[in-house]
């Protein structure tokens, strides 16, 4: 007799759904149940110094701005850490320096004394060769948003620079002052690193590559009157010649800047010549016609020129103009260009920190060239060279002009490029 083979089992759809909602349902809690077993991460917060003056003489108007471009990179990237789930975080501890070689040196003590050991600041060169005995000391590194002088131009210290050092500045100026016809120049300068540096380097190249002629007064930024300077300003320029070959060169800050000014619009000769004048004189103090009407209306019919290390318009700094006008209504960044680079300073700042995976100063100043390599930030690329200074930028030429609405700003009409020391003007 024939025997049936057995009949295949149907499988119950069902059944096997059922199952599979069994083992993702227990996954699930046993995953719920282990997370609940695990304690999350502590946050843990590293300091970042923000050693920049607000009050003083020299940066009373911007440094505030500068301040809290460093603080806003500081909001964003903490907004972003915590969108990726990390436990790490950073504060902005600010410290005024009062744009003084004493100030700077007492904020740096106080920020060591609170274990920083990583700080945006100090603006000025002054403050920045004053410091570096100390933080090469204390293993602490400073990345200043401003300072440019050649003298703190020193490698393997613990000092990086966001901008560039003042020799393609100096660069531009003498080619645009000669460009525009000047075979003259008369210069008086702050007799700090800063100012003296940059007369020396625009003197040099003025002299030797153009074959000009210049004259120099120096005076000491702690000198509340310079009407004696000035005065000899004013000898200088009638020396060289009173005409439409002669200029004056002014390497000043703020409040000595002002009363350069105050003094010069009184003088038949030094108001009969044009005026140039450093990066650091293109300030929004020198245009407060509500503070200082007779200043503005000399720096305008001095026609009151320089240059400032501007990269082409970015989405970067594009998004930060944004992100600053949102966060601080009454402020705005393009009154100190300075600021852009405040904001990039802080954020090599901490992603050297985040790079070097540990909060120690001799590992974060080993990161800040690595990271800064490949950064472009809202003041340009940020490559270092030896000295820990960015490498390149290429420099604007601006001057004081009317807008729209009859209100004095500073118009910019020229770029000159680093890459091939070309100065081209705008049609």
């Amino acid at each position: 007799m024939a025997v049936e083979a057995p009949k295949p089992r149907k499988i119950s759809i069902p059944l096997v759904v059922a199952i599979v909602v069994i083992l993702i349902l227990g996954g699930a809690l046993g995953w719920a149940l282990l997370q609940l077993g695990t304690p999350a991460q502590p946050l843990v917060t590293y300091p970042i110094g923000l050693a920049i003056a607000v009050s003083g003489p020299a940066y009373q108007s911007d440094g505030p701005i500068r301040r809290d471009a460093a603080q806003l990179a500081i909001d964003q990237m903490n907004t972003q850490l915590q969108a990726a789930g990390s436990p790490i975080r950073f504060q902005g501890v600010p410290e005024d320096t009062q744009g003084t070689t004493a100030g700077a040196q007492q904020a740096f003590t106080l920020l060591r004394a609170a274990g920083v050991q990583v700080v945006v600041g100090p603006l000025s060169t002054g403050e920045a060769t004053g410091i570096l005995t100390f933080i090469n000391t204390n293993h602490i590194v400073a990345i200043s948003p401003s300072s440019t002088g050649v003298t703190a131009a020193i490698p393997n210290d613990f000092l990086f620079r966001a901008p560039p050092t003042d020799i393609p500045q100096a660069k531009a100026l003498s080619q645009l002052v000669s460009e525009l016809g000047y075979t003259k120049v008369a210069i008086i300068y702050r007799l700090d690193d800063y100012g003296r540096g940059f007369e020396q380097l625009f003197e040099q190249r003025f002299e030797t590559v153009y074959g000009g002629q210049t004259l120099n007064v120096s005076y000491d930024p702690s000198a509340t009157d310079l009407a004696t300077e000035v005065g000899q300003l004013s000898g200088d320029v009638q020396a060289l010649g009173v005409g439409p070959n002669t200029a004056v060169l002014v390497v000043a800050f703020e409040v000595d800047g002002i009363e350069i000014f105050n003094e010069a619009r009184l003088d038949t000769s030094l108001s009969s010549v044009r005026w140039f004048g450093s990066e650091s004189m293109r300030r929004s103090a020198f245009l407060n016609r509500t503070a200082r009407p007779q200043v503005v209306d000399f720096v305008r019919s001095a026609n009151l020129t320089g240059f400032f290390a501007s990269p082409s318009l970015n989405p970067v700094s594009m998004a930060f103009e944004q992100a600053y006008t949102a966060k601080y209504p009454s402020r705005d960044p393009k009154k100190s260009p300075y600021s852009y680079y405040a904001y990039d300073s802080a954020m090599l700042a901490m992603m050297a920190v985040l790079a070097a995976g540990k909060y120690d100063g001799d590992a974060i100043k080993a990161m800040v060239p690595f990271v800064a390599q490949t950064y472009m930030g809202a003041s340009g690329h940020k490559a270092m060279d030896a000295n820990g200074d960015a490498i390149a930028a290429d420099y604007v030429a601006w001057h004081v002009a009317l807008n729209a609405m009859s209100v004095e700003y500073f118009a910019e009409f020229a770029r000159w490029r680093f890459a091939t020391e070309t100065l081209e003007f705008y049609p």
